[in-house]
């Protein structure tokens, strides 16, 4: 019998197509050439879906700081931290802490970050509005605040103008009205209107912004502190979460909080803090040698180098009439599709000529909204780059041509 609901089947289907044509459910053998191809099925492959932005993963001091951790503490220290903790977590925290001149706390994942924070900064009376795009873990967090009876809807998109409509009209039943976001967006690599929010914070008293910027760590801002920190100062009014997974190059999740206070506030109350256990040894290690790197001038280099590829993307992708969603200058390329059947079309080919890049299709996206999604890296070389868009073009003149869908349809479809 089947007991999955009509939407949970349709996922399942599309999944289940996906990987019988071979885009999906990927396995890496090997990863080679200082971390830019993966080994699947025997088969050297450029890989341009890792979100390790800054190529960091790989680094030789990294890995070395990783395995003394593991001499020192074992694989796993397999105690809650609110009983006892290791001292390299105070070590990570003091280091985050100069990068982002707040009070830190680290987690294991953003997923646990948020399950700790935003149960207790929503109260039951207020008020949630969460952008349709905010990450998936932040919705899926959020449905705790709900179950205590905060009220929560969602507007379209980065709409300030339905923003601050909903402002007014709640902030005169609810004793707060917060907004979730993302300072990257994962799926188009757009950004939020960081200046717009700000202008929102300093002028509704009761507004509060809660934003995930897992995809805006370590490739800009000063010390690698992020986008939304690269944009606007910290608000008083706002909590900032962020990944160690992506451009950080280790793992884990970091909360930056206002003052001292509001961190020994999640550590004595935050429920996933309490009753998890901490990061493993390994990724403690390897994330203090990390942020050793953010604090010195080595990582404006890093940052220098992957810009200039990014940019050179992006105009090559121009250059040639690709379909690209966002106009954001983040390393996330999103090329448009459409009809899901173009998308898992084009990425099948371009697996075949040996890039692994990630097809976007529902729920993720829309279900007219499928597409290409592809994250260029330090690892990358501009012959890569090259390369790729070399394959992308081939690839999208067969399968657009083959599925009698053309660019013009495409654009139609994303208002292009």
């Amino acid at each position: 019998m089947n007991m999955l609901t009509s939407h949970f089947q349709q996922i399942y289907n599309n999944v289940e197509y996906a990987k019988t044509l071979g885009i999906a459910h990927i396995v890496a053998e090997d990863v080679i050439h200082e971390g830019k191809m993966v080994a699947v099925k025997g088969r050297n492959m450029l890989n341009f879906s890792s979100c390790s932005y800054m190529g960091l993963e790989t680094d030789e001091r990294l890995k070395q700081a990783a395995k003394a951790a593991i001499d020192q503490y074992g694989v796993a220290f397999s105690s809650s931290r609110a009983y006892l903790g290791i001292g390299i977590l105070d070590e990570l925290e003091k280091h985050l802490e100069q990068v982002y001149d707040h009070p830190t706390l680290v987690m294991p994942s953003t997923t646990m970050a948020h399950l700790s924070v935003l149960p207790l900064v929503i109260g039951s009376k207020d008020a949630v509005i969460l952008d349709h795009q905010v990450h998936s873990s932040v919705q899926f967090s959020i449905k705790i605040a709900s179950s205590n009876g905060a009220y929560v809807e969602s507007i379209r998109h980065n709409r300030m103008d339905y923003l601050e409509n909903r402002i007014k009209k709640l902030q005169g039943e609810y004793e707060k009205v917060w907004y979730l976001a993302d300072g990257v967006y994962s799926m188009y690599g757009d950004t939020a209107p960081m200046s717009d929010l700000h202008w929102l914070l300093d002028n509704y008293e009761n507004f509060h912004l809660y934003i995930d910027d897992a995809h805006g760590m370590s490739w800009t801002g000063e010390n690698g502190s992020g986008y939304v920190l690269s944009s606007e100062p910290y608000h008083d009014k706002m909590v900032l979460v962020t990944s160690l997974y992506k451009g950080f190059g280790t793992g884990g999740a970091a909360i930056i909080c206002r003052d001292r206070h509001i961190k020994q506030l999640i550590k004595d109350c935050g429920g996933t803090f309490i009753f998890s256990g901490p990061m493993h040894p390994a990724t403690i290690g390897a994330a203090i040698e990390s942020a050793k790197i953010h604090l010195s001038p080595e990582i404006n280099n890093i940052q220098a180098d992957l810009n200039a590829k990014m940019n050179y993307f992006r105009h090559k992708i121009n250059e040639n009439g690709l379909p690209l969603v966002s106009k954001g200058d983040t390393p996330i390329f999103y090329l448009a599709a459409g009809k899901l059947e173009v998308g898992y079309s084009i990425c099948k080919m371009l697996i075949e000529k040996g890039f692994v890049v990630n097809v976007a299709a529902y729920p993720s996206v829309p279900t007219n909204n499928t597409g290409v999604r592809m994250m260029v890296n330090a690892h990358h070389s501009y012959e890569d780059l090259d390369a790729l868009i070399e394959a992308l073009l081939d690839s999208y003149s067969v399968v657009t041509e083959k599925q009698n869908f053309n660019f013009s349809a495409i654009q139609k479809v994303f208002k292009l």
